[in-house]
């Protein structure tokens, strides 16, 4: 027999060789054990199918490395969490340019045209002092005309001053 196919013999039976096995063995099922979590908690959150979810676990503990390929061309694109946002960012911007809009106090969806929420009476829009033109009442300039707007409160209080002024006038 040659030397060096003596001397391998030799390796396999050493207990360094056993190490290595070990080692290797160890490496190998660790790496299966969490493709196997990885692959479960992925399709969580992919998928609400049982089916999908049971499927994906199953063929990764069967078949380890082909299984994750195969889970890798399979899975959804986007997560249950990535679709539900781009859902509601859609129906958002789909509300903001129709002809509906939403309350900020009780989040109902009203026709844009009205002036007072009909579920809570929310004030909705406010009619500039200048032009006349209805806008929401969150915006403190009027989009038409440009002129700032003033508070209720304070166009109240400023009414308030100059009919006392008037009368003042006409009195002395």
């Amino acid at each position: 027999m040659p030397t060096s196919l003596h001397s391998l013999f030799e390796f396999i039976g050493s207990s360094t060789f056993g190490s290595f096995e070990i080692a290797a063995i160890s490496y190998v099922g660790l790496l299966w054990l969490s493709i196997i979590v990885w692959v479960t908690r992925d399709s969580i959150q992919r998928s609400n199918s049982l089916i999908f979810q049971t499927f994906s676990i199953l063929i990764n503990i069967a078949v380890p490395i082909l299984g994750v390929l195969l889970y890798l061309i399979i899975r959804p694109a986007k997560t249950n969490t990535e679709r539900y946002y781009e859902e509601v960012e859609h129906q958002m911007l789909t509300e903001s340019t129709g002809d509906k809009q939403t309350c900020q106090k009780c989040m109902t969806t009203i026709n844009a045209d009205y002036i007072f929420c009909p579920n809570c009476g929310e004030k909705m829009k406010k009619v500039c002092s200048k032009c006349k033109k209805s806008f929401p009442c969150l915006w403190d300039i009027c989009p038409y005309c440009g002129d700032e707007q003033k508070d209720e409160k304070e166009e109240k209080k400023e009414h308030k001053e100059h009919k006392d002024h008037k009368g003042k006038m006409k009195k002395g």
